[in-house]
């Protein structure tokens, strides 16, 4: 646009308007917002939905604060879909918590500023149903003097428990920025909460959960519950750390868990057997459309089984993602797909959609990962299983 162009432009229709600020970056939309009242009020929209679809707090009272100021504006509340509680800076500055002397915060819900946010999620943030708790840095075990993000999931829960809010979808992160999982301080997480009566109902209503956290004995339980108590999920992902005790975990689901919903399973950092493997693919069978296995382990080494299994009968599958599948007996192997690109299938497929992922070696480069979406999937995972070899 020429610069003698520019008085004109509060004068194009809403559409054209919209249509230049979904395509700008955030920088230029805020400038565009200030060249004039008519553009302001043309580009509420994607001003509002860019900037305050989710919220951020570190359950401090500056942060509390401003989330109540938001609350109270009737224009940008409705747009508030979700709440991060991003905490890799400190948790809970400038307010006073109580706890009890065998670890777990007292009464979260009688400080002010907890309360008040319980309220706007009740009354005003009511589209407000995704919550995101972020730990990036190793929690360690600091005195209980010290507000920690584990504090930070027990004041959640006491929240939407206390509310009875219909929590839509949930996700627990505890993961540095070279995905490796991290411990959760179980000592203030108040004990039994998943046997609460109100926990079944508000957590019942869960679509959504994604779980990275690396297994340990204190936390088992407390998470297998998490899982467990949310039948109606659409989508789980789950960051176990691959060891025995992720297998247990698995093993505890293939036996116990049923997702009549299910239609996205993402399986990262995981240890599972085939037998529990199969036993969850089989449960989700009619309506699995997306799987993802992200350096999982199979202790009992038989992927090709996994990959023939897959090919028979998944008839809702639409897209797969396989990353480092690794065989953990009799010796620690790799899956590679050396050969996948020489087979003449794949020229036979107009709607393919195949790509794949090499090793970093570029002396000796192997094909480590696929991902693949369209409606050949039983080829395409025939194929995986003739050309799958270990490295």
């Amino acid at each position: 646009m020429r610069p003698n162009d520019l008085p004109l432009f509060p004068t194009l229709a809403v559409e054209l308007v919209e249509l230049i600020a979904d395509h700008a970056d955030s920088q230029s939309l805020l400038a565009l917002r200030l060249v004039c009242r008519d553009l302001q009020k043309k580009t509420f929209h994607h001003f509002a939905r860019r900037f305050f679809s989710s919220i951020k707090t570190d359950l401090s009272e500056e942060s509390l604060v401003r989330i109540d100021a938001l609350s109270q504006n009737a224009a940008l509340r409705p747009y508030v879909h979700g709440l991060a509680f991003m905490l890799q800076n400190g948790v809970g500055r400038g307010l006073i918590w109580d706890r009890h002397p065998w670890g777990p915060l007292s009464a979260p819900l009688e400080v002010d500023e907890i309360r008040r946010l319980r309220d706007n999620l009740v009354k005003y943030l009511t589209n407000c149903r995704s919550f995101y708790i972020f730990c990036r840095y190793p929690e360690g075990h600091p005195d209980m003097n010290h507000v920690t993000v584990t504090d930070a999931v027990a004041v959640f829960f006491a929240l939407v428990v206390d509310a009875r809010l219909p929590v839509s979808s949930f996700h627990l992160i505890y993961a540095n920025k070279h995905s490796r999982t991290l411990i959760m301080d179980m000592r203030r997480i108040p004990k039994m909460l998943y046997r609460q009566p109100q926990f079944k109902i508000v957590w019942s209503n869960l679509q959504k959960l994604s779980l990275e956290q690396y297994l340990t004995l204190d936390n088992f339980g407390f998470l297998l519950e998490l899982v467990l108590s949310a039948p109606n999920l659409t989508t789980l992902l789950l960051n176990l750390g691959s060891q025995d005790l992720a297998c247990e975990f698995m093993h505890e689901l293939a036996e116990t868990a049923a997702f009549p919903k299910l239609q996205e399973l993402a399986l990262f950092r995981t240890s599972i057997r085939v037998s529990d493997l199969m036993r969850i693919l089989d449960g989700l069978r009619e309506n699995l459309t997306a799987l993802t296995l992200y350096h999982v382990s199979l202790p009992d080494n038989n992927w090709a089984a996994v990959l023939k299994h897959l090919s028979q009968g998944f008839t809702a599958l639409k897209t797969i993602s396989l990353y480092y599948l690794w065989a953990t007996e009799p010796t620690k192997e790799l899956l590679s797909f050396p050969d996948i690109h020489k087979s003449p299938t794949l020229s036979d497929m107009p709607d393919r959609s195949l790509h794949t992922f090499y090793s970093e070696d570029p002396k000796s480069p192997s094909v480590l990962g696929i991902e693949y979406s369209g409606t050949k999937m039983s080829q395409i995972l025939s194929l995986l299983q003739n050309t799958a070899l270990p490295t």
